[in-house]
C-alpha cells in the first residue's frame, strides 16, 4: 500500500418526533373543495396527502375556510407546526456503529466528503 489511506468512525442513528394530534372534522371535509367522498381511513389519509398537508391553495380557498374553520383549516395543512415532541432517539438503545476506510474526496457529499473503499458496517 503505497497511497494514503483513512480511517473514520460512523454513527448512525434515528430521532423520531411528533405534533400534538389535531382532531379531523371528517364532515366537514365533506363540505369542502374538493369534497372528502371516502368511508374508511386510508381514504381518508390519501385525501389529506392529496389535498390538504401543505397546500396552502386548500387552506385560502374561501369555503374552506368557511365550512372547516380558518384557523382549523391551516392548522390542518401542517404548513407550520412549532411544538414537535420528541418521542424516539435510537442513541438512547446503544450505538450503531462502524469504521470506513477511504480518503477524504470533497466530491462525496454523500458522505460526508469522504469517500469510501471499504467498511465493516453497512
Amino acid at each position: 500500500m503505497s497511497e494514503k489511506i483513512y480511517v473514520r468512525k460512523v454513527e448512525t442513528w434515528t430521532v423520531s418526533a411528533a405534533s400534538t394530534p389535531i382532531e379531523v372534522n371528517v364532515e366537514a371535509l365533506r363540505n369542502c373543495e374538493p369534497p372528502y367522498e371516502g368511508n374508511d381511513n386510508g381514504e381518508l389519509l390519501d385525501y389529506l396527502q392529496e389535498h390538504v398537508y401543505y397546500n396552502y391553495e386548500w387552506y385560502e380557498n374561501e369555503t374552506n375556510k368557511k365550512v372547516y374553520g380558518e384557523d382549523e383549516a391551516y392548522e390542518l395543512t401542517m404548513e407550520y407546526v412549532e411544538d414537535m415532541e420528541e418521542f424516539f432517539d435510537s442513541r438512547e438503545k446503544g450505538e450503531d456503529a462502524f469504521i470506513q476506510l477511504g480518503v477524504p474526496n470533497e466530491e462525496y457529499r454523500k458522505y460526508g466528503g469522504f469517500q469510501p473503499m471499504t467498511n465493516n458496517g453497512y
